[in-house]
């Protein structure tokens, strides 16, 4: 991890180094290592079902990074793929299952999950629960291709989850970013980004770090950052911050 002024950092790639049923995972962004509110897992889930969890008070968004399966939330299954959105309210109980097969191409299912605000209460079962469904289902999902775009500059963003779907706390999105660099600014919120494709340099006031394909990215609110795109293909980046808002919402420094 490489720290920047106004406590943001840059976390490289690594290892799983937690494991639970099916799912191994490592946490990036967490109280531990300074962060205020939220929390990112990236999360690989082999063939099967993994244990049922349950956040009491925290909110969880879940962005699928690749491959097949399902969330099943409160009784209700929810198809997962590239580029799915998934919101988990606080207090549901959900499990997410990796359908792939022999033969089937991708047998990782990897997502990335926040959760704000960490929540040391988060309980897991063992064995799958179920649960009777609604009588009609909750939207729970938005898919990354249904999205409109919406431009911020010569940048881009489509919004996933957030207060449309009864998401309080926070705002997950998609951005792309073209090759160039954009003037320094802040934001009044803290966010936790994940680098899904591309490379460059994040600028935090004086300082610059690299970025590339797994990199996360912590910033506090107010902190004066931009994202460079040092390459030749569009970088493309999850963000998820809190409070919610709009991701166009920036103040130049």
């Amino acid at each position: 991890m490489t720290t920047q002024p106004g406590r943001a950092a840059i976390i490289d790639n690594g290892p799983q180094s937690g494991r639970e049923g099916t799912r191994s995972f490592r946490i990036p962004i967490s109280r531990a290592m300074g962060a205020l509110d939220i929390v990112q897992i990236i999360n690989a889930y082999d063939f099967g079902v993994a244990p049922a969890r349950r956040n009491p008070i925290g909110e969880e968004v879940i962005y699928v990074v690749r491959g097949t399966g399902a969330c099943y939330v409160d009784g209700h299954r929810y198809p997962l793929e590239r580029g799915v959105g998934v919101y988990v309210p606080p207090g549901s109980v959900y499990q997410v299952e990796n359908t792939a097969e022999d033969g089937d191409g991708d047998k990782v299912l990897e997502t990335i999950s926040v959760i704000c605000p960490e929540d040391d209460g988060a309980e897991t079962w063992l064995s799958p629960i179920t649960a009777d469904p609604l009588d009609t289902t909750p939207f729970r999902t938005a898919r990354e291709d249904q999205q409109k775009a919406i431009a911020a500059g010569n940048r881009t963003f489509k919004l996933l989850i957030s207060r449309s779907l009864g998401c309080q706390n926070v705002t997950q999105f998609v951005g792309v970013i073209p090759p160039g660099r954009a003037p320094m600014h802040h934001h009044t919120y803290e966010e936790a980004i994940y680098i899904l494709q591309g490379e460059g340099r994040v600028w935090i006031e004086d300082a610059a770090s690299e970025f590339k394909t797994g990199t996360s990215i912590y910033l506090p609110r107010g902190v004066s950052h931009c994202l460079e795109n040092t390459g030749t293909v569009d970088v493309r980046l999850l963000g998820v911050f809190h409070p919610s808002g709009s991701p166009g919402e920036a103040y130049e420094d």
